[in-house]
């Protein structure tokens, strides 16, 4: 979903500890947490990976295991 700014909301994960937060795309690169663009409150960690694609690994890991 973009807002008027060209932001888009989105869930988004940690890549570190795998931490899970609303998120704000801010550019094609980097996408941050609503409320913390410091990071991730849990590790530190300033990169993420929209919830989309993390799913979509676990899911093609699964499939690949049977």
């Amino acid at each position: 979903m973009a807002d008027g700014n060209g932001e888009s909301h989105l869930m988004a994960a940690c890549d570190e500890c795998g931490a899970v937060y609303a998120a704000v795309r801010l550019s094609k690169e980097r996408i941050v947490p609503i409320g913390s663009r410091d990071g991730c409150g849990s590790c530190g960690s300033t990169e993420f990976r929209p919830l989309s694609t993390v799913a979509d690994e676990f899911g093609s890991e699964e499939d690949t295991a049977n």
